[in-house]
């Protein structure tokens, strides 16, 4: 990535290192804490991959743990910003992550996940077209599971991250319910689903496979012997 490249847009990742038991364990229970961590590992690959094709975008990635910036680093374009997600919960970590790229000059910033590897490009640039728009401050991509896959803002909104019941199926009724008392206004995305199961897998695959770039996507390399295999009936997802 050039150096001249814009920070006004800045796209924030977060991402954990892909350690067996403590990355997609939910799916790890069903289909194997090793094959759920080479899963997260290609998740996070092909969202890095995608994110990369953004123009005029700064990318940055929070990462956990802080001992994981070395392999973080190396998968990062140049000129990214990588920093170690802090704080002692949820909402105070993606609260820092907003801070840090807001000090590093990002004046609009969305942050995404790394749990939807199929989310569209168009969902990440529409969330930055509707930050070009003064009305609007923050903006909210639903997910299917009743949390959210993504979240734009111009400043940094503290208050957004405190009183959230993190991982549960209110997380997004709760932020809209916070946004509302800030008295902030909001603007919202098609909704999108989040892969935490293993009956979200062929779902994933089928996105997958249409898409143009299915050719270089680490999931479907990683998804297609596992959904092959006999396996998968004892999985429940088929």
């Amino acid at each position: 990535m050039p150096h001249h490249h814009s920070i006004e847009r800045t796209l924030l990742i977060v991402a954990k290192e892909p350690r067996p038991g403590q990355v997609k364990t939910r799916l790890g229970a069903t289909i194997g804490y090793d094959q759920a961590a080479q899963l997260y590992h290609a998740f996070t690959c092909d969202t890095l991959r995608v994110a990369a094709t953004l123009g005029a975008t700064r990318l940055a990635l929070a990462h956990w743990p802080a001992e994981a910036a070395a392999h973080f680093r190396r998968a990062m374009p140049q000129g990214a910003l990588v920093f170690a997600q802090q704080g002692a919960d949820f909402g105070l970590r993606l609260n820092h992550a907003f801070t840090q790229a807001a000090l590093a000059g990002a004046t609009r910033m969305v942050l995404i996940g790394t749990d939807s590897p199929s989310l569209p490009l168009r969902n990440i640039e529409q969330a930055f077209a509707h930050l070009a728009d003064p009305a609007i401050d923050v903006v909210l991509g639903p997910c299917t599971d009743g949390g959210w896959y993504l979240m734009g803002l111009r400043t940094p909104q503290p208050a957004l991250f405190q009183e959230i019941a993190w991982s549960t199926e209110i997380v997004y009724a709760q932020t809209v319910r916070r946004i509302k008392a800030c008295g902030l206004a909001l603007a919202t995305l098609p909704a999108w689903y989040d892969v935490d199961t293993a009956a979200d897998l062929p779902h994933l695959a089928a996105d997958l496979a249409a898409r143009a770039d299915a050719a270089e996507s680490a999931t479907l390399r990683v998804l297609a012997p596992l959904l092959a295999s006999q396996e998968h009936s004892r999985w429940k997802i088929g």
